[in-house]
């Protein structure tokens, strides 16, 4: 399992550089609204609206992202045969290193930890 484990985390990782690396125009950046707190990171590889009175921008990023990252979820777990959550934690993992400094990360207890 080490070695799917390993070969879910690089293909989700080049994933996450294509599909997130380019702002929209316009609009701040889901790096943006992270290191703002407005957005976090979630236990389970999707994001969620933390402020209490975010944008409608940041509010519909979280739905294109979630939406993108769900799909990716999917791909991989059917191509390795695990459920789509667990390749998710996974993914969680490795966004936790990655993400900018001030993004919070929600716990499965629901509290958060700020990066």
């Amino acid at each position: 399992m080490a070695g799917a484990a390993r070969l879910v985390l690089g293909a989700l990782f080049s994933a996450w550089v294509l599909v997130f690396a380019v702002p929209h125009a316009g609009a701040a950046s889901l790096d943006e609204y992270r290191a703002q707190g407005i957005i976090a990171e979630r236990y389970d590889g999707l994001v969620e609206v933390r402020a209490n009175q975010a944008s409608p921008d940041a509010e519909r990023l979280v739905k294109e992202v979630n939406a993108k990252r769900l799909e990716i979820y999917r791909q991989r777990a059917q191509s390795q045969g695990v459920p789509a959550e667990e390749v998710g934690k996974i993914y969680a993992q490795e966004v936790a290193g990655k993400a900018p400094a001030g993004t919070y990360f929600r716990k499965p207890d629901g509290s958060y930890l700020r990066k």
